[in-house]
């Protein structure tokens, strides 16, 4: 429970960025961007453009990327299916983008993917940690801009940059790197259109 706890605290971020308070009601009108999408998003930020990598790899399960969010047809219909929030799709999420997170905090000692040369430097920063010279704003905000782009305010960064030098300031790097990026990937800002 004790290591759920900045995990839980990192969520609740997430979730006032919605105007939704842990505890109080606020109509959700977001969709997930789909599986593919965010897929295609990390591959082009972190990955080799000859050695790109598919989120579906991290799924629990086959065959449960249309649950995540995807685009069917239908004769001539074309609809977007299961983008919608839900208590099923967010443990599919988490599961999915949680197994992706320890993947790239691993990399520190043996990568599990392939990762391009500027994501590589911006990770071997990181994978410093705790020392200070990884702390520092330029290591810690190249980080977040490699996953999450510019696609959240900078409050969101600052939030995610205090708490992470806060409740992660002694843990080891591999920890840390997998919390900061679920922390990203999870965040709505990341997993929705908007």
């Amino acid at each position: 429970m004790r290591r759920l706890r900045p995990l839980l605290a990192a969520a609740a971020l997430g979730l006032a960025v919605l105007g939704a308070a842990p505890g109080g009601a606020s109509a959700q009108t977001s969709q997930f961007k789909g599986l593919a999408a965010a897929s295609r998003e990390l591959s082009a930020r972190i990955a080799p453009r000859d050695a790109p990598f598919e989120l579906e790899h991290f799924m629990p399960a086959e065959d449960m990327e249309e649950l995540l969010g995807t685009w069917s047809n239908f004769g001539t219909e074309h609809g977007f299916r299961n983008g919608v929030p839900n208590p099923l799709n967010m443990v599919l999420w988490h599961v999915t983008l949680s197994r992706f997170a320890a993947a790239i905090g691993d990399s520190c000692a043996a990568p599990r993917i392939a990762l391009n040369a500027e994501f590589r430097a911006t990770l071997a920063r990181l994978c410093a940690w705790p020392a200070a010279e990884a702390k520092r704003e330029p290591a810690m905000l190249a980080f977040w801009l490699a996953l999450m782009g510019y696609n959240a305010p900078e409050s969101e960064y600052v939030a995610w940059r205090d708490f992470f030098r806060r409740e992660y300031a002694g843990r080891p790097a591999s920890e840390t790197i997998a919390a900061m990026t679920l922390a990203i990937t999870m965040n709505p800002h990341f997993l929705l259109h908007r």
